[in-house]
């Protein structure tokens, strides 16, 4: 099954280097970008469902609604199952991080600037969780 990519990121130079570090590594799925965590969640409410694989890349520092905001809201959504969750930030505070790795959704805390090592860990962890 081909999971679908979810980019929940406001910055559009991020988003298109996330496109090209995904395509660079052959990461398989269905792409959609989203400005903020807002507009995921309001997608995820129409769409989700439970036979079909999601990965999101999730920033945490966004307008309208951010990361942590989306965190709290795909758990009412969505189940630990199907749904695989990569913390993108530039942030690199071990507090932020210690909370997020304790979310059962959340697989990696990433820092910015990505890069195909990075992107290739990414897609042993999907093929793990999903295919293992």
């Amino acid at each position: 099954m081909i999971p679908h990519l979810l980019l929940v990121e406001d910055d559009p130079i991020f988003t298109y280097l996330l496109e090209k570090a995904i395509q660079s590594v052959e990461l398989p799925g269905e792409i959609s970008a989203f400005s903020n965590g807002l507009k995921a969640i309001d997608y995820l409410k129409k769409e989700y469902q439970k036979d079909k694989q999601y990965v999101i890349f999730l920033d945490l520092n966004m307008p309208v609604m951010n990361g942590w905001q989306f965190m709290e809201k795909i758990e009412t959504i969505a189940a630990v199952s199907n749904v695989i969750v990569f913390i993108v930030t530039s942030s690199n505070y071990q507090k932020d991080i210690d909370i997020l790795m304790e979310n059962h959704f959340v697989a990696d805390f990433i820092t910015k600037p990505i890069n195909e090592s990075i992107m290739k860990g990414v897609k042993e962890r999907i093929a793990s969780k999903f295919e293992g």
